[in-house]
């Protein structure tokens, strides 16, 4: 994939007087033992998402409230994506059009792979399909069994990469923040164990409060995880066959949370996870990484 431009989040850019830094919001931070990267402004949404569809159930939805978060966030930059293909909805109210274009549970476009199979969640090729699809969704190009119409929906050819494989390092996650675009993780699993460490980072007159988390043993399910409580969604995972915890990118830090303490000095993913379980600001280890979808401009 070739060089890709920089974006500028219009409305912080001039909040935090960062327009026309070459970089836009990307903003350096700095705590006590790391230093990264952070794009303020990437939204926050959690599961349960509203359902204006009337799917049978929106379980298992971290898929597409994570995509629904960077469309969001790319929707207000410069260069990025058309204003429009939000068509003005919030994120939550958003992810129930891009569950059926990715066949989320296997309900949806009959053109995704989960449309046949059934399984719980999101197959991250039904994901990279169904989110260029929805970007390209308008009255012109209808696809089949389209949902019902958004009213000034903006449609067009997006750039959409799936990583993996060989191809799966950090350094593809950095170079995707340090543009400006926000990726789209897929862990195998998703089981954070708090590490009670969390922190103040700050950067160019910004704050974001950041809560440390490390890898519990590798489980199927969230019935299994160390956290418990109203916060933690039904949803499955199946990585043999493409199915994992989607979150969405929103920096990065590297260096040692605490001194002489156990976290390690690594590379921190920091995380807008979709459950309310988990603080809004998460760092975890690459570790469980198992692809990165990555969001570019729209073709020319």
């Amino acid at each position: 994939m070739g060089a890709m431009r920089t974006w500028t989040s219009v409305a912080l850019c001039a909040l935090l007087g960062l327009a026309g830094l070459g970089q836009g919001c990307v903003l350096t931070i700095v705590g006590d033992g790391v230093e990264g990267r952070y794009l303020p402004g990437v939204p926050y949404v959690s599961q349960p998402p509203p359902n204006p569809l009337g799917f049978p159930s929106v379980d298992h939805w971290s898929g597409p409230l994570a995509a629904a978060g960077a469309i969001a966030y790319l929707a207000t930059t410069v260069g990025g994506w058309p204003r429009g293909v939000t068509g003005n909805l919030t994120p939550g109210e958003l992810s129930a059009y891009l569950g059926y274009f990715t066949a989320t549970n296997g309900l949806g476009s009959p053109d995704r792979a989960n449309a046949a199979l059934g399984l719980p969640g999101t197959i991250v090729d039904d994901l990279v399909a169904g989110i260029r699809e929805y970007a390209r969704w308008d009255p012109v190009h209808r696809f089949r069994t389209p949902p019902p119409p958004m009213l000034n929906k903006a449609g067009f050819d997006a750039e959409v990469v799936l990583i993996e494989g060989q191809g799966l390092v950090p350094a593809r996650y950095q170079e995707a923040l340090n543009r400006g675009s926000p990726p789209l993780v897929v862990f195998r699993y998703w089981n954070p164990v708090d590490s009670g460490r969390a922190m103040w980072v700050t950067g160019s007159g910004y704050r974001v409060y950041v809560r440390f988390y490390t890898w519990g043993p590798e489980i199927r399910s969230s019935t299994q995880s160390s956290l418990s409580g109203p916060g933690v969604p039904r949803e499955a995972w199946d990585p043999d066959r493409g199915v994992g915890h989607v979150v969405v990118g929103e920096g990065y830090l590297i260096g040692d949370p605490d001194g002489p303490g156990p976290l390690p000095n690594t590379l921190w993913l920091l995380v807008r996870d979709t459950w309310a379980a988990t603080a809004e600001h998460g760092a975890i280890p690459w570790g469980q990484v198992s692809a990165l979808v990555l969001l570019g401009p729209p073709r020319n």
